[in-house]
């Protein structure tokens, strides 16, 4: 062999060499993607047929399309796995994989931020900016719940909150004590909110708030949006619009499994989940519409409060309340909550 042609050779086989040791992890990589087959359970709480429903057997499907089966999702729906409170705990340790819905502060308190802290905005527009992937609320959120070994998809909102009372309230939109029993959820935020909209708080549970109401032990209920309201036709008069809180449930996984899927598949959980997100916007507005109508044809008195009534009662909670609830939270968070609303922290 000339000595041109081995220097040749010895060329040629670096080359080949190098080519292995570059492409193998590219390789590697491109395998991987058929590495895994996993089969997951994601729960929810409302009822089949119930949008909820709809929207996560969508993501389902999508998830489970673009993943070529990868990752085949089946949606358990009515609580058939437990309550919420229940199968969240079941998702942090994994022993569930996916779920939508709200998040409990049970195991960590500083959650209660995740599920109900007042007049963080008080219009739609606001609440979309801050609800969105990279906005503030989801940011802040999303890195508890990767504290407690859960992985955030998608903040989906439920609809804005109101109350119904057997009267109309007298004063209430001077935040006047009108010496009205609220039932209201067994959350301190709730209590001390609408106690500073000036009613007395009862913490009653929601599957005992119609007959307490009934019996005369509460005067009214609070806690979620018209389609609440309008269950409780029979024995109120009035529903008010006050925009305490914009219910927010997630679209969200077990962190150590989200670490098992690629960035690709990732991809894909995260925008299945985002596109039943922006669905839900437009949906939860018409339906506030609908219920709105139904209450008001049923005979109920509607009641709107104008932009400048909900900004004195959320300039009031923020005032009032949100210092109360630094004991439960730490003050960290809820400067973080000033600061974007506009609200100089000290």
């Amino acid at each position: 062999m000339s000595r041109k042609w081995q220097i040749s050779l010895g060329i040629f086989l670096t080359v080949i060499l190098v080519m292995g040791v570059c492409f193998a992890p590219a390789a590697f990589a491109a395998s991987k993607t058929a590495d895994y087959k996993f089969k997951w359970r994601m729960y929810q709480v409302m009822p089949e047929g119930d949008d909820h429903d709809r929207r996560a057997k969508a993501f389902a499907q999508e998830v489970k399309e673009r993943t070529d089966g990868r990752v085949d999702i089946t949606v358990y729906s009515g609580s058939v796995l437990g309550d919420w409170v229940e199968c969240f705990e079941l998702l942090m340790r994994g022993d569930l994989e996916v779920g939508l819905s709200s998040a409990p502060d049970t195991f960590d308190p500083r959650l209660i931020i995740s599920y109900y802290m007042p007049y963080l905005f008080t219009n739609t527009d606001e609440a979309k900016e801050a609800m969105k992937r990279g906005g503030w609320v989801y940011n802040m959120v999303d890195k508890l719940f990767l504290q407690n070994g859960i992985k955030g998809l998608a903040l989906f909102p439920q609809g804005w909150a109101g109350m119904t009372a057997r009267a109309e309230p007298e004063g209430w939109g001077e935040m006047k004590e009108n010496g009205m029993k609220i039932r209201v959820m067994p959350l301190k935020a709730c209590e001390l909110t609408w106690q500073r909209l000036g009613y007395i708080p009862v913490t009653i549970p929601y599957s005992e708030a119609f007959s307490a109401i009934s019996r005369g032990v509460a005067d009214g209920q609070s806690g979620g949006p018209p389609y609440q309201g309008y269950q409780f036709r029979d024995v109120q008069k009035v529903w008010i619009q006050y925009n305490d809180y914009l219910e927010p449930w997630w679209f969200f996984m077990n962190l150590d499994l989200w670490n098992k899927l690629t960035e690709q598949d990732q991809q894909v959980m995260m925008e299945a989940a985002e596109r039943q997100v922006q669905g839900r916007w437009d949906y939860f507005l018409q339906e506030a519409e609908e219920f709105s109508q139904k209450m008001a044809d049923f005979g109920l008195k509607v009641i709107q409060p104008t932009d400048a009534q909900l900004k004195s009662f959320a300039d009031a909670v923020r005032k009032d309340v949100w210092p109360q609830l630094e004991p439960l939270m730490g003050k960290t968070l809820v400067d973080e909550c000033r600061r974007n609303v506009g609200i100089p922290v000290k």
